[in-house]
C-alpha cells in the first residue's frame, strides 16, 4: 500500500504571510487539524496545527481582562510564519504506508505533508487515513471470522496451513504474522469469509497446528 492512494489530494494550504486568523479560519472551514505553509510554486515552507494557534493565544489569555476582541486582534496581526514549524517532517510520493506509521510514530505527529521530487505539496496523510486504509486491508467489517495459529519460522511453513483451509472452500481476506513468545516460531492471524470457523479449526488442531486462543495471554 502507498501514501499516495491514500492521501489527501485536495490540500488546504496557508501562506507564511497569512495571519493566523485566516488560517484558523481555513481550519475550520476544511475541517481539519494542520496546514501545509507553502511558498512560491507551491513549495513546502513549514506546517502550522491548531494546537500551535492555540499556544499563540495563551499570553494573550491569561492577562486580565483580556477580551475576546483583543484575541481576535492579536490573531489578526500575527503572521503564520512567526509560530509555524518549520522543520516539517515529510512523506513523499514514493513512500508505503508502512513508511508514513514509521514517521507518524516516531516523531509522535498526527499528519504528513506529502512531497513530490521539487518539495511540492502533492497532499496530505493523518493518522485517520491509515489506520482507515489498514482496516480495510485486514478485512474489518466483512463477514469473516479471525484465525490465529503458531507456526515455525521458516520458509514454506504456511503453505500446510492454507492447503487445509482450501479444502473448506474459504477465501482468506488477510493474513498478518509477527513473533511469537516462543523462540524460532511466529503468530500468524488469517482472516477467513465464514462464520463457521469451528470445522477449520478442528481440522488445523488435527493437523498438529497450535491454535492461539485470547485466554492463552490472561495472567
Amino acid at each position: 500500500m502507498f501514501v499516495t492512494r491514500r492521501m489527501r489530494r485536495n490540500v488546504a494550504t496557508v501562506s507564511p504571510s497569512a495571519s493566523l486568523q485566516e488560517a484558523r479560519r481555513l481550519m475550520r472551514g476544511h475541517n481539519v487539524r494542520q496546514l501545509p505553509v507553502t511558498g512560491e510554486d507551491n513549495k513546502l515552507t513549514g506546517i502550522l496545527s491548531d494546537r500551535d494557534i492555540r499556544e499563540a493565544m495563551l499570553p494573550v489569555g491569561l492577562l486580565p481582562d483580556a477580551s475576546e476582541k483583543e484575541m481576535e486582534e492579536m490573531l489578526a496581526n500575527t503572521p503564520v510564519e512567526k509560530v509555524m514549524t518549520r522543520k516539517v517532517v515529510t512523506a513523499t510520493v514514493t513512500d508505503s504506508l508502512e513508511d508514513a506509521i514509521v514517521l507518524l510514530h516516531d516523531f509522535r505527529i498526527n499528519a504528513l505533508p506529502v512531497v513530490d521530487d521539487n518539495g511540492r505539496v502533492a497532499g496530505i496523510i493523518t493518522r485517520t487515513d491509515i489506520l482507515k486504509a489498514f482496516i480495510e486491508a485486514l478485512g474489518v467489517g466483512e463477514i469473516s471470522s479471525r484465525l490465529e495459529v503458531v507456526v515455525p519460522d521458516v520458509p514454506g511453513a504456511l503453505v500446510g496451513i492454507v492447503t487445509i483451509i482450501k479444502t473448506f472452500h474459504v477465501n482468506i481476506t488477510s493474513i498478518l504474522t509477527t513473533g511469537h513468545t516462543e523462540p524460532d516460531k511466529r503468530a500468524v492471524f488469517f482472516r477467513l469469509a465464514t462464520l463457521n470457523v469451528g470445522p477449520i479449526r478442528k481440522a488445523l488442531q488435527e493437523a498438529g497446528y497450535q491454535i492461539l486462543d485470547p485466554k492463552d495471554f490472561r495472567k
